[in-house]
């Protein structure tokens, strides 16, 4: 029988030991919003475009034989697998960060403590990619830094980096950061990278349980690319990527950014209706090369309702199942910018106008894209100065059923999406519909197509 202080000693160490786990066990929380654009690169489908004429030796290169390897889940030797983000508000406090290579500047919203990829806590030891993401749902921004380290910790100094230990004390540092506005389809400037090696984002490519959830009760997708990552890429990249980290020059290993697509003739009916909805969201969206790292290796959240056994049944797939995708067709379409993430529209469908930084001369309420739409299109409009905006659905019988923008907003270019739904949550039916922006003094209406 314990006596009350050799209990009192268990009990000490048992929660000492539970501690990290306990702050870390949890399941991401649900981010709802829109992504980027719906013409964004990362958020259009590949399925009907061509076959790369070097795809066989793209595959070759990174392993036909070679099972895909999901690179998340629940815990694996006691540590988090996939990548944890954190969802903060207006007003999060802010804080400065030092970084190594190019980065847009801080502060950024980092809560305290913030989930940390691959750490239990925040001040772990752990070496590591130690990304830490976070979206401010009220400025519909994503903040990304890799290699992150809390003021003040003592860790060795990288080899060769020269910005370690920071001059300020009180910074944090961290390799590199990159803020994009989720509702914009800049990219990153040419050249540089991001928290990625390809200077793309990782939040929008990782798979997410709630958004597998989603797909699950509705067309059986996720609507967005996957992340992965090769072992020896190219010493290029291609469009929408910005950045290449490779000396290798051989032609036939994927460079930064190249697409890749399960085979429509891969059978997935074997697998589980979670695992259906991933397999065939590499069907229909890809995956793109979007690090260096093991090969074939695909990213998604830590989150504890993964079930660790049915995410590893995709390890059956192999590296010949897939084919790499020839994306220029876009690339050779009217309006097409390389410095913009959006996919110009096919010749004879609707144009989505393109968007720049420049302050507007003018206000302009664009048509939505696509139209007809199902389920979501996109609104597009400028303000040329600071105004109070109010963007609202209306029935052909002047009925308001949604209100998609009602708030002050400053000089620039915008867009907000539709998802079909009216002010109660409730499916919109088939049919036109007027939308209309208020702005000041400005006022206009434009038509749109529901088709369910």
């Amino acid at each position: 029988m314990k006596t009350k202080k050799s209990l009192s000693a268990f009990i000490f160490v048992s929660i000492t030991i539970l501690i990290p786990y306990l702050i870390y066990a949890q399941q991401m929380p649900d981010y709802t919003g829109q992504v980027f654009p719906l013409n964004h690169a990362l958020n259009m489908p590949i399925d009907a475009l061509p076959v790369h004429t070097n795809s066989n030796n793209y595959v070759a290169s990174i392993g036909a034989a070679t099972g895909i390897h999901p690179d998340f889940g629940t815990y694996y030797e006691g540590r988090s697998m996939g990548i944890s983000y954190n969802l903060v508000g207006q007003g999060q406090a802010m804080i400065s960060l030092t970084f190594e290579y190019e980065s847009d500047p801080g502060p950024y919203p980092i809560p305290i403590p913030p989930l940390v990829e691959g750490l239990n806590y925040f001040t772990d030891d752990d070496e590591g990619d130690r990304h830490i993401l976070v979206i401010d749902t009220s400025a519909k921004k994503l903040y990304e830094t890799w290699y992150t380290w809390p003021a003040g910790h003592s860790m060795e100094e990288p080899e060769d980096w020269d910005t370690f230990p920071p001059d300020n004390p009180s910074d944090w540092w961290a390799g590199g950061g990159a803020v994009f506005d989720l509702t914009s389809n800049a990219l990153r400037e040419d050249g540089w990278t991001s928290a990625d090696a390809a200077g793309l984002p990782i939040f929008p490519l990782l798979i997410r349980y709630d958004e597998v959830e989603r797909a699950l009760a509705g067309d059986g997708v996720i609507h967005h690319a996957i992340r992965f990552t090769v072992r020896t890429t190219q010493r290029a990249y291609i469009w929408p990527a910005r950045h290449y980290a490779s000396s290798s020059t051989d032609q036939n290993r994927p460079p930064m950014g190249l697409r890749f697509r399960l085979k429509a003739d891969v059978d997935i009916s074997r697998f589980s209706p979670r695992m259906q909805v991933i397999l065939q969201t590499m069907k229909k969206y890809g995956i793109i090369v979007a690090d260096n790292g093991g090969n074939w290796f695909f990213q998604g959240t830590h989150d504890d309702r993964w079930d660790d056994d049915e995410i590893n049944s995709l390890k059956s797939i192999q590296g010949s199942d897939f084919e790499a995708v020839d994306i220029s067709e876009w690339m050779s379409r009217p309006g097409f910018d390389i410095n913009s993430a959006a996919v110009p529209p096919a010749s004879g469908t609707s144009v989505m106008p393109a968007l720049n930084a420049d302050v507007p001369d003018n206000f302009i309420l664009y048509q939505n894209y696509p139209n007809p739409f199902n389920p979501n299109t996109v609104i597009s409009y400028k303000l040329k100065e600071k105004s109070n905006v109010k963007i609202i659905v209306y029935d052909i019988l002047g009925r308001k059923i949604a209100v998609l923008v009602n708030e002050m907003k400053s000089a620039g270019d915008y867009t907000v999406e539709w998802n079909g739904m009216n002010s109660s949550g409730q499916k919109a039916g088939s049919g036109v519909y007027l939308y209309k922006m208020q702005a000041g003094a400005f006022s206009q209406f434009k038509k749109l197509i529901l088709l369910r």
